[in-house]
């Protein structure tokens, strides 16, 4: 028996390949270097102030907007001429689903536990939308809430959602801040290397193994 009654598990680098690999692979086709992709992108992810991807992020940009501004500080870091024209699906061109985790979340849905997806969006058009809605019981998107991670906010309007306590939630996520902040809301913690190794872990947790 498990004392969990949710799953919750973040979206790009979980429920997809890894984000990172996309980025490089963009850089690779760019000529531009990753370090230099790195700071333009992940400023906000290493503590950094950056209000134009936590805008974005939070849905107060549009993206085309957002892809203008995200171009011209890229060509800038880079010195390479980056077009702004689809500019984020073109960054995360070789992103793909991981079949094996919506397949996890199928067994956990199936098992009698709730399912949330909670997500920092860069955009809409990344989102298999309509499968999502399909296969979780919240979706919580940052560009449609207006919150993002690692903000307290939330992640208690996702237990608040799902209707439960955040000690019976576990939380699936690649990036350790995030995971810092959904432990101090009471949540337990996985962090996302493989699908392989966060399958282990969470039939570990539900007691599956």
């Amino acid at each position: 028996m498990s004392n969990y009654e949710a799953l919750v598990v973040d979206f790009g680098g979980v429920m997809t390949t890894s984000l990172e690999n996309a980025m490089a692979a963009f850089a690779m086709k760019h000529g531009i270097e990753m370090q230099h992709l790195a700071r333009a992108a992940l400023g906000a992810y290493t503590g950094a102030e950056d209000e134009l991807v936590t805008d974005f992020e939070k849905g107060h940009m549009s993206e085309a907007d957002f892809s203008v501004a995200f171009a011209a500080r890229l060509s800038e870091y880079s010195g390479a001429d980056i077009e702004h024209s689809g500019l984020v699906a073109r960054l995360f061109e070789v992103l793909d689903l991981e079949e094996d985790m919506f397949e996890l979340v199928e067994r956990a849905k199936g098992g009698g536990y709730k399912t949330a997806l909670l997500s920092n969006s860069w955009g809409m058009g990344l989102y298999p939308i309509d499968r999502i809605r399909a296969l979780f019981d919240v979706v919580v998107i940052s560009g449609e809430v207006g919150l993002r991670k690692p903000d307290p906010e939330i992640f208690a309007l996702t237990v608040a959602k799902l209707g439960l306590a955040a000690e019976v939630c576990i939380f699936v996520d690649d990036h350790p801040g995030h995971l810092k902040a959904a432990q101090e809301a009471g949540m337990t913690t996985v962090l996302h290397k493989t699908p392989a190794q966060s399958i282990q872990e969470i039939e570990a947790l539900l007691g599956w193994a």
